[in-house]
């Protein structure tokens, strides 16, 4: 998995599971509390056929939230469609009430407020406080039409305010819920990340102590023989496996630089014992270079230290991007062909001699 999947998967199963309670809880509203409430005051409704059917309209508003909350976050027309059905659900059956006993036997305004809850969950708050507050408007209105007194007004109110607030209550509950559960996966992700970042570290360091002992193995036996005297710093030879000695040294050093271009970083420092040397490097980029894996910038390099501590007085490097290529050209008065290391690492390299200078490229493909 990707460090993205799992945290963004516990924060999806954190929501799903919050959104399973919320249908949970205003199915079981629906059935059990405006269900019961009723099948109580069936003798007092004037039509308990017309509140029997309100119920059911109620029932398949919130069954159809459902199925819209649990394939994902409901578009705002369906969602609306879903609240704007309740709503109208729930005045009817509260304008079908006998007058003065509507707060009483009215089973409708809760399951209309949760059926908004649910729909109206995870879209804007102030969506569900608008949808809130004309539901509680179009019941007062009913009120109104029956003849409004200062007992029901309180009557009103009073189950405005215990309605209205445990709905708000719980909107807001789920609300702060996804932010612990988003803050949750952001935290594991950056632990996650920080992980990943030390096994690189780790990977990269192994990688730069093996290439360290490889070469010592070539530099140190080159050294007891300049300290023995058994090697003779005058002889050409022992000068060239000096010179590349060096540069791989050099090389070595600049791989540990985390620079842009660290391919031309390194070939700088590959190309410093040749200037050393008396011969005049020249190293230059065409393009916006893509950064190269290390395994295929060592490969290039040792190319170039090969072509480089082979010339005799000039020498020429140029990078340039090609579609999703680099390519990497040589010219150098070598006076012969010169041999070059092993290929791979998805680098390909070709050469051509013509009298006393030698052209060759490197290309490395990305893909």
């Amino acid at each position: 998995m990707t460090v993205v999947q799992p945290t963004a998967l516990m924060s999806g199963r954190y929501q799903r599971a919050f959104t399973v309670a919320v249908v949970f809880l205003v199915a079981g509203w629906h059935l059990a509390g405006a269900g019961g409430q009723l099948l109580h005051n069936r003798s007092a409704y004037g039509s308990f056929a017309f509140q029997g059917a309100m119920w059911l309209v109620m029932a398949l508003a919130i069954t159809v939230g459902t199925v819209l909350v649990l394939r994902g976050a409901p578009g705002g027309r369906l969602a609306w469609a879903v609240a704007v059905t309740a709503l109208a659900a729930s005045t009817a059956a509260a304008a079908a009430s006998p007058p003065g006993q509507m707060l009483a036997v009215n089973w409708a305004w809760g399951s209309a407020g949760w059926t908004g809850v649910l729909v109206l969950l995870r879209r804007r708050f102030a969506e569900l406080a608008w949808f809130l507050a004309a539901e509680a408007l179009a019941t007062l209105g009913v009120q109104v039409r029956d003849g409004l007194h200062r007992t029901d007004l309180a009557g009103f109110l009073a189950v405005l305010a215990w309605s209205t607030g445990a709905q708000v209550a719980i909107a807001a509950g789920v609300r702060a819920l996804d932010a612990a559960a988003g803050q949750a996966a952001a935290a594991a992700r950056s632990e996650h990340a920080a992980r990943e970042r030390a096994a690189i570290a780790e990977v990269i360091r192994t990688a730069r102590h093996a290439r360290w002992l490889a070469l010592q193995e070539s530099a140190v036996p080159l050294v007891a023989e300049l300290a023995a005297g058994t090697a003779d710093p005058g002889d050409a030879q022992v000068r060239t496996r000096c010179a590349v000695q060096a540069a791989r040294l050099r090389r070595l050093l600049a791989e540990g630089d985390e620079v842009p271009g660290s391919l031309v970083h390194e070939l700088h420092a590959s190309a410093d014992v040749a200037e050393r040397r008396g011969v005049a490097v020249e190293i230059e980029t065409a393009g916006l270079l893509p950064q190269v894996p290390g395994p295929a910038r060592r490969v290039i390099t040792d190319a170039a230290i090969a072509i480089l501590t082979a010339a005799r007085s000039q020498a020429r490097i140029t990078l340039a991007a090609v579609a999703a290529e680099i390519a990497v050209s040589f010219v150098a008065d070598t006076g012969a062909a010169v041999r070059l290391p092993a290929v791979g690492e998805g680098v390909t390299i070709q050469q051509q001699q013509d009298g006393g200078m030698l052209w060759a490229e490197a290309r490395w493909n990305s893909r």
